[in-house]
């Protein structure tokens, strides 16, 4: 009865501890997400442009994206690195697709001129057209983040909503950010998965 009464109170201790480590992991990443849009607004949209370009820029010289055909690529919002000009530049010879929020889960959508979109919640125009399946075929993820760290960790916005799609992808997952977003070390919870390639304006981290 006492071993078992021990036992009990070990994993009783055990859960508080998770617990615990859990909330001031969660409270650090709020903090850095402040921390990054206080950042952001030091910037102009005209300056977020400019150095989206310089991000894409550092992209295209790599071999990895020479030679992907399909590319799940997000469509941005106005306070992350703008790929509407990148999409449109090489929309003729790339294949791109773009998420959408079902269920609360990501699927991707075709991207091509004649594509139809509709709003999300938080203003995202989401395409229509047929949910792409066939993830063998995806030659490289082109991901959004809030903050990334020199060792391939990703901070998102809190829905978890990359994290559960990526970990089942065997594609590339490059992470592209503003100079300011990348740091050495960011707070990183057990189901965060990590990119394998983060651009920034300035740097290319395999």
């Amino acid at each position: 009865m006492n071993n078992r009464r021990r036992e009990v109170e070990v994993n009783r201790s055990e859960t508080l501890k998770y617990i615990r480590l859990k909330r001031n992991i969660d409270s650090e990443k709020e903090k850095l997400r402040k921390e990054i849009a206080d950042k952001k607004r030091e910037f102009t949209q005209e300056d977020l442009l400019r150095m989206s370009e310089e991000v894409f820029s550092v992209l295209e010289i790599t071999g990895s994206f020479r030679d992907a055909s399909t590319i799940f690529i997000y469509n941005s919002m106005p306070d992350e690195v703008a790929t509407r000009d990148f999409i449109e530049k090489w929309k003729h010879e790339k294949n791109f697709y773009f998420p959408v929020v079902v269920n609360n889960n990501l699927v991707f959508r075709h991207f091509t001129e004649n594509t139809t979109y509709t709003k999300s919640k938080i203003g995202v125009d989401e395409p229509s057209g047929v949910d792409f399946l066939d993830f063998g075929k995806i030659d490289m993820v082109i991901v959004p983040g809030v903050a990334f760290d020199r060792k391939g960790n990703r901070l998102g916005r809190g829905k978890g909503y990359y994290d559960h799609f990526l970990s089942g992808i065997k594609a590339p997952k490059v992470g592209v950010c503003f100079d300011f977003q990348l740091y050495d070390q960011i707070p990183v919870s057990d189901n965060d998965v990590k990119m394998d390639v983060i651009v920034a304006e300035n740097d290319l981290i395999w």
